[in-house]
């Protein structure tokens, strides 16, 4: 997944967990209930201020027998994970995606919410995609999390200074790509020393970009090996892209997240490719020019271009919680309209009918606008936190820069990918696709 984010997220991201073990979720002196939440301290300051000043005081103005404490720390959902695995925990339990939701739920971590989304309609809420995505043995195990995609944040001026044009096929981002390193300007800034599973972001662009929505949705369903053509000529792209020094220079392994985001910011580098979670960095700290968001383009002649599709989270409920019922209140506030439209101003689209868009930054909205245009139109395809399957996940992020620092060949990675893949598939860990 992205570090979040919203997770916000990430990550990478503004990732809401939960905070102390059940057994310290106590009564205060004055008989208070007491809930804990973690937040991911990589988030931002504005998402932080949404959380404590909307979300939180919110929720005990309207139920003053009832407090959230707010802990922040950089690896909620591990900590929480630890937790567990000891038999505490927090009672809100939010995660980075329903991948994550699905392994806590095969752990017996999470308390099945079906009596809870029978009593506050939550069925009815979400986007019916994103509330599927987390159920499993078919009970509902989360409430899902901030939906997101994968888009090119760009340099406005320097294009206009350079009389660069936005790519619409792979040979144009390539071509131009070209230009910008003869000029000494860095395609894409990327780093991912401090969080390796950034890698995913670009896995998800190939794949999804060089087959296309529906012929990457059969290599998830097992009806096409991952060590197909198809898939090995998408790997060759993004290998040449890395290796031209298009991706930081063919440094993306050395230098972290913030690293790539400074080069952005500074004009050093042209282009940033990364989730919309960004926007709210972007939003909350401009950058000295002016700045915008493209759709990248289709990688095969003949594809049509889509925007890889993720839910950014996913919250639930401790199984072992003192406190379900106040859990599941807080949790049903946190995702009310009112809420989701603050969050929405920050570039946060939780996956709720009915949300108001108006007033958003420019940015923000055409984000916005992009994501669900491709919606509608069925040109979303599958980013890698929500709907691959987690062993296949994790060795091809894992994996990759050993690809293109030359460890081992393309046909080596994706013959071991499709090992992952059939194990996944023995486990039933494939993605359930309606």
């Amino acid at each position: 997944m992205k570090v979040n984010k919203w997770l916000p997220v990430v990550a990478v991201s503004l990732l809401l967990i939960s905070g102390c073990s059940s057994s310290s979720s106590s009564s205060s002196s004055k008989g208070k209930v007491e809930i804990s939440l973690y937040a991911n301290n990589q988030g931002g300051t504005e998402y932080i201020n949404y959380l404590q000043n909307d979300v939180i005081k919110g929720f005990e103005a309207k139920n003053p027998d009832i407090t959230v404490k707010l802990v922040k720390n950089s690896d909620p959902e591990g900590l929480a994970k630890q937790q567990l695995a000891a038999g505490g925990g927090p009672d809100v339990i939010n995660l980075n995606g329903p991948t994550s939701a699905q392994d806590f739920a095969a752990a017996n971590y999470l308390l099945p919410l079906d009596k809870y989304a029978e009593k506050y309609k939550w069925e009815d809420r979400y986007y019916p995609w994103a509330y599927q995505t987390v159920q499993a043995d078919g009970k509902q195990i989360a409430l899902p999390g901030s939906y997101e995609t994968l888009v090119v944040y760009y340099n406005k001026d320097l294009f206009k200074q350079n009389g660069w044009d936005v790519p619409k096929s792979y040979d144009e981002l390539t071509a131009l790509s070209k230009k910008m390193d003869d000029k000494g300007i860095i395609p894409f800034a990327f780093g991912s020393s401090d969080f390796k599973a950034a890698n995913e972001w670009w896995l998800s662009l190939a794949f999804n970009e060089t087959l296309g929505v529906d012929d990457f949705k059969k290599v998830l369903t097992g009806e096409t090996p991952w060590n197909s053509p198809e898939m090995k000529d998408a790997i060759m792209k993004l290998n040449d892209l890395w290796k031209d020094g298009y991706i930081n220079d063919k440094q993306s392994q050395a230098i972290t997240l913030d690293d790539a985001t400074t080069l952005f910011m500074s004009g050093k580098a042209a282009m940033k490719m990364e989730g919309t979670w960004m926007l709210s960095t972007l939003k909350g700290s401009p950058p000295p020019f002016e700045w915008d968001v493209f759709i990248m383009p289709s990688w095969k002649d003949g594809q049509e271009a889509n925007l890889p599709l993720a839910l950014g989270g996913a919250v639930g409920i401790n199984k072992n919680s003192k406190h379900p019922d106040e859990t599941a209140k807080f949790l049903d506030w946190m995702h009310e309209n009112e809420n989701a439209e603050k969050l929405l101003q920050q570039g946060g689209f939780l996956p709720i009918n009915g949300l108001k868009a108006g007033n958003l930054d420019p940015h923000v909205q055409k984000s916005f606008d992009l994501l669900n245009d491709a919606m509608e139109n069925n040109q979303t395809g599958y980013a890698a936190w929500t709907y691959w399957p987690p062993s296949t996940e994790t060795f091809a992020w894992s994996n990759i820069e050993s690809v293109w620092l030359g460890q081992i060949d393309v046909d080596t990675y994706l013959e071991k990918l499709q090992k992952e893949f059939e194990k996944d598939k023995e486990k039933g860990k494939l993605f359930k696709f309606n």
